[in-house]
């Protein structure tokens, strides 16, 4: 089953294979850029996943949501 990955709008995610000039950044750098109280704001996490790849996006929102629960 192939299936396509979407963002929390449900819009399509273009691979970055099908888009011209694609540079990942580092994970790391996402991690440590965007903060995770950002998580909310779907520009946030829309700029995660373009620019940093959908396994940081998880990485990032594991992040966050440990982040949540320690300060709650």
């Amino acid at each position: 089953m192939d299936t396509e990955h979407r963002t929390p709008a449900g819009g399509l995610v273009a691979q970055c294979s099908d888009e011209v000039a694609c540079t990942l950044v580092s994970c790391a750098v996402c991690l440590k850029e965007v903060p995770a109280d950002a998580i909310k704001l779907a520009d946030a996490q829309d700029y995660v996943l373009h620019f940093c790849g959908l396994d940081c996006l998880e990485a990032w929102q594991k992040q966050a949501a440990l982040c949540t629960r320690q300060s709650g």
